[in-house]
């Protein structure tokens, strides 16, 4: 015993940026949907503070369960957000483009994740240190209609 190597495991790991919980003018940059670690799968929608300031530039996500059996329901957060980008209801009943977040300046309410989800249904609280920031909602399309 205490002979043994230490062993360097390669990490790449980028840090989500933390900046204060307020509103802010975002633009969309991209989307991605990834499987949680419980099977359900979730899309990520990439936006970037546009506003001067000391923020101006950072990149922060607003992530949004994914319906497995593709109906959404009113309460859908995905179809809220879709519509308030698209300005209507859609059209289309068997597909949703995240096409309409392009192009426009959005206000997004910006908060601090706390917790992690420890077990299914179940939320432990982080280490300050690993507080980051996401948009939890958009709630203004400010231009580009």
């Amino acid at each position: 015993m205490g002979n043994e190597k230490d062993i360097e495991i390669e990490c790449k790991f980028d840090p989500p940026p933390l900046i204060p919980e307020q509103k802010y003018e975002v633009g969309f940059v991209r989307a991605e949907i990834v499987k949680n670690l419980w099977g359900r799968k979730k899309i990520f929608l990439y936006f970037q503070v546009l506003q001067s300031g000391e923020y101006f530039g950072v990149i922060l996500f607003l992530a949004m369960n994914l319906p497995s059996d593709g109906r959404f329901s009113e309460s859908s957060k995905f179809l809220q957000q879709w519509t308030l980008a698209s300005g209507a209801l859609p059209k289309r009943r068997d597909r949703l483009s995240t096409k309409v977040f392009r192009g426009k300046v959005f206000v997004g309410e910006v908060r601090t994740v706390k917790k992690i989800a420890h077990i299914p249904g179940r939320l432990k609280e982080r280490e300050s240190s690993s507080f980051y920031s996401v948009i939890d909602q958009l709630v203004e399309v400010r231009a580009g209609r």
